[in-house]
């Protein structure tokens, strides 16, 4: 995308995103790290792998009476790399028969899970693994669309790394003290981003504003 916004609110939900009034508006499709408040919006939705690729590694590491999320998470990596190489080779879509593949062999996985996961002894990463497994199970077109759609990233690292330099401004700064405040940061630096990712100059950016010249065309 070459559009950054950045909204400040209290709170998550419903009530913020109809604030802003931009996800209502939003035809297109979003990934998102499993916050289901954005399946109310956009076409479609996908969920960000590398995300649950994390939680898929701590089962890795801490249950060794399991084997499935070693193999879902190195399925989702696998036919990732496919769909590289399906670019580079010109495709603009996976073959019918692939997909169909593809989505047998990810059903495979998960009716196995079901079976292993009654051999953990913890209760603890029992009752984790089944929560992972049941969110596979139910958002399993969200996890997938990115090999049914070409168009659809494996993974929101984009947005990560936009809203890395906030995280960051948090932790060193703290919370900023006060909404307004807030706002204003995050209205320079939706200019600034923006203007980057753009390749133009954030301070010809600026000028625009106070020259009311039309800023992004």
């Amino acid at each position: 995308s070459l559009n950054v916004i950045y909204k400040p609110h209290k709170h998550k939900g419903h009530n913020p995103i109809k604030e802003d009034d931009i996800l209502p508006k939003y035809n297109g499709i979003i990934i998102g790290d499993h916050d289901t408040t954005l399946y109310s919006y956009g076409s479609d939705n996908a969920e960000c792998n590398i995300h649950v690729g994390r939680y898929l590694e701590e089962l890795i590491q801490n249950i060794y009476e399991i084997y499935w999320p070693c193999e879902i998470k190195k399925f989702l990596f696998r036919i990732n790399n496919s769909k590289k190489i399906a670019i580079q080779c010109g495709l603009t879509a996976m073959p019918e028969y692939k997909l169909k593949e593809y989505k047998e062999e990810y059903e495979k996985i998960l009716e196995k899970a079901t079976i292993e996961n009654k051999e953990i002894s913890s209760k603890y990463y029992q009752k984790k693994a089944n929560k992972l497994l049941k969110r596979l199970k139910k958002y399993e077109h969200n996890h997938l669309l990115f090999i049914n759609d070409f168009d659809v990233d494996f993974d929101n690292n984009s947005m990560e790394r936009d809203l890395r330099m906030i995280r960051n401004k948090t932790k060193i700064a703290g919370c900023f003290r006060s909404i307004e405040g807030a706002k204003y940061f995050a209205d320079m630096m939706s200019i600034i981003k923006t203007s980057i990712k753009r390749n133009i100059n954030p301070f010809t950016s600026i000028c625009n504003i106070f020259n009311n010249e039309v800023l992004f065309a």
